[in-house]
């Protein structure tokens, strides 16, 4: 296992993330927002510079934390809407460029791996809307197939799957291997699962990249962002069993907090140093 970040959880601007890592030691980068803009709206010198950046810093890429699919299934405007993290809000319509536009910026920073959702979520993921998420990702994976990348869905508590269980029931309805998982334990306990070990065990798998946020929920129902290792996601638990079952794959910090000295800077700071030392731990 290896340990990375999303980089925009740490700074919008790339060379102060970098440094943040590199004071950590960590030298894995998921890009999703650069220098405030989503990284498929950056153009052609914007990621030269970028992939120029990381290369100066000894940072790989793996995974672009694309928007895709994070929008309406149908007309109908959803109850619950995320972040979108810099990234326009898009309809169904747009989502094929999306993702042409991701497949770009993986060609350009060196990775097979892009994230996609499941859309955002108006109700329970019932058996019908499952089977018009199977269908409507056909022609997604034969793109992906096209431009040599591998699709990855994440759990994402305001769309339609958002707990490992949930996450598993569709991914069984694919063709083996087609789609694989972004395993988040966070987003799955803001969904109300328990991450560690049932959502886990459920979504197992199918895991190829695991996010990593910590929370704690207090008693009116409302998630809190915490320093990793101080919430109530059994991290511990978690990092050693994915040791234990061979996972070889990157956690990648998405911290989701900010502290009120240093911000997002310094709160993903002292996480990552609380993960690695999970890692090194197990």
């Amino acid at each position: 296992m290896d340990v990375g970040v999303i980089t925009d959880e740490v700074s919008q601007d790339i060379s102060e993330a970098l440094e943040v890592m590199k004071r950590c030691d960590v030298r894995v980068s998921e890009i999703r927002a650069v220098w405030g803009k989503n990284s498929i709206d950056l153009d052609q010198e914007e990621l030269r510079t970028l992939k120029a950046a990381l290369n100066n810093a000894g940072s790989s890429v793996c995974a672009v934390a694309s928007p895709f699919f994070k929008c309406d299934l149908t007309d109908f405007t959803a109850a619950e809407r995320g972040r979108l993290h810099e990234a326009k809000d898009l309809t169904l319509a747009d989502q094929m460029d999306v993702l042409d536009r991701a497949c770009r910026v993986a060609d350009v920073l060196g990775t097979r791996n892009i994230r996609v959702f499941s859309f955002w979520r108006s109700s329970d993921p019932t058996p019908e809307i499952e089977a018009r998420i199977v269908e409507l990702f056909q022609e997604p994976l034969a793109k992906a197939k096209e431009r040599g990348v591998r699709l990855l869905l994440e759990n994402e508590h305001s769309c339609f799957q958002g707990t490992g269980e949930e996450t598993a029931r569709l991914l069984r309805q694919f063709d083996n291997g087609a789609l694989a998982a972004v395993w988040d334990p966070g987003n799955a306990f803001c969904a109300g699962e328990v991450p560690f070990p049932d959502g886990y065990t459920a979504i197992r798998p199918w895991i190829a990249h695991v996010h990593v946020k910590d929370a704690v929920r207090d008693e009116r129902g409302e998630v809190r962002f915490v320093k990793v290792g101080q919430g109530q996601v059994d991290y511990v638990g978690q990092v050693a069993q994915l040791k234990a079952d061979g996972y070889d794959g990157v956690l990648s910090l998405e911290t989701h907090y900010s502290k009120e000295v240093g911000g997002k800077a310094a709160a993903s700071e002292e996480s990552l140093r609380s993960l690695a030392a999970m890692v090194r731990g197990v």
